[in-house]
């Protein structure tokens, strides 16, 4: 579905990417001005060097931003335009849907599709897709430029940072039940508020307020229930990861210390290391955040494919017929019929209406009396026979 965007999307990531690049080349230019800053402190600081990085330094900054922004520009053009496309879709296919699919969701439901579960998966694709690359990006990049730098302090920073992956593997796998549940029970409450709202002279006519508020109070409790703990499990990711980077900032300063103790780095190194930890554990943060984005996407485009593949009503009609010159000669020829293709209501019925006949179809309720206009009317298919009016099937 994403194909036709695709351009546009690859774009994005690509700048996505360039942008975390950049951010990850500048604490090696921040360590090299705070050394060259420490280094002149008694002889003299040497200015035109100084200010050399420092301009590097603004060049970087300018750079990445314009990049992050044209990312931005990029992936929201793409997820609303895609948006766009399956309401238009979904505009379409409401009206190609035979009506069984209306007598097993409501109203509420197929509105939830339209709105909730569409704007769901614009925004989470919008924020989440650009911000997995470049947080792919910055994870690598940090790992090689930590390395490169010293590796005693990469793995001080990376131990402190696999605490954290574990935690939010666990959780992850944990949360993403909610989040289906949470859209599915969203969307059987706006059913019964679409409903209930839009006859409400019928339900005080019949004194239904108090079941209405029943079901309404039991659904209500339920999308609670699901948003909580699915809210709850993907919001205690970033507060994990922040505790997780914290601790790497402690075990960074310590570490470094004993290392500037001993003259195998530099006080720049620590500022370096520093800056790092953050980079490293932000993209970690930013991946629990995509992940909880994403399961909350999937769920809910789930939703919406599962609208868009059901089966459309077929027009198996041979040929043009003109309905002026039909008579009216009506013929059920072995019908079978259950709303449920598991359950027949109807076994081998048979009918041949004349012209002109004047037929009494009579019964008990649930005896079928309706479900035979319904077939007359094809707002249902027969199972197996046919129906012929006029000798067309």
């Amino acid at each position: 579905y994403l194909n036709k965007y695709k351009f546009r999307i690859i774009f994005a990531l690509i700048f996505s990417a360039f942008s975390s690049v950049l951010a990850i080349i500048s604490p090696k230019r921040l360590e090299k001005l705070i050394n060259t800053i420490i280094a002149g402190i008694i002889t003299g600081i040497d200015i035109d060097k100084v200010k050399e990085i420092m301009f590097a330094l603004i060049i970087i900054y300018v750079l990445s931003a314009i990049f992050d922004y044209l990312e931005k520009y990029l992936m929201v053009d793409a997820t609303n335009k895609f948006a766009k496309e399956l309401r238009e879709k979904i505009s379409h296919k409401i009206n190609k849907l035979p009506l069984k699919y209306f007598d097993t969701h409501t109203s509420g439901d197929i509105l939830s599709r339209v709105t909730n579960d569409i704007d769901t998966v614009s925004q989470n694709l919008n924020n989440s897709l650009g911000t997995f690359v470049s947080a792919i990006t910055l994870l690598v990049g940090c790992l090689i430029m930590m390395f490169k730098t010293n590796w005693i302090m990469a793995l001080t920073s990376i131990f402190s940072s696999i605490i954290g992956l574990v935690l939010m593997m666990i959780i992850l796998s944990k949360a993403q039940k909610y989040f289906v549940m949470r859209q599915e029970e969203l969307g059987k409450l706006n059913g019964h508020i679409e409903e209930i709202y839009s006859s409400q002279t019928l339900v005080k006519a019949y004194n239904g307020e108090k079941n209405a508020w029943d079901k309404f109070a039991k659904l209500n409790e339920s999308v609670y229930t699901c948003n909580l703990k699915s809210e709850f499990l993907g919001g205690m990711m970033p507060s994990i990861m922040g505790f997780i980077g914290n601790f790497g900032y402690v075990a960074v300063c310590v570490v470094g210390s004993l290392l500037v103790s001993k003259d195998i780095i530099s006080f720049g190194t620590i500022v370096a290391f520093i800056i790092y930890v953050r980079l490293f554990t932000n993209p970690l943060s930013q991946l629990a955040q995509a992940m909880t984005s994403l399961q909350s996407t999937a769920a809910s485009a789930e939703r919406v494919f599962e609208f868009l593949e059901q089966e459309e009503e077929v027009n198996t009609a041979k040929g043009k017929i003109d309905v002026a010159k039909l008579k009216g000669n009506v013929k059920f020829d072995h019908v079978n019929f259950g709303y449920d293709p598991n359950k027949t209501i109807i076994n081998d019925f048979n009918a041949d209406v004349k012209e002109g006949q004047k037929i009494a179809i009579v019964g008990p309720t649930g005896a079928g009396k309706t479900t035979m206009v319904k077939l007359l009317m094809r707002f249902y298919d027969v199972n197996s026979g046919a129906i012929l009016v006029d000798g067309h099937n």
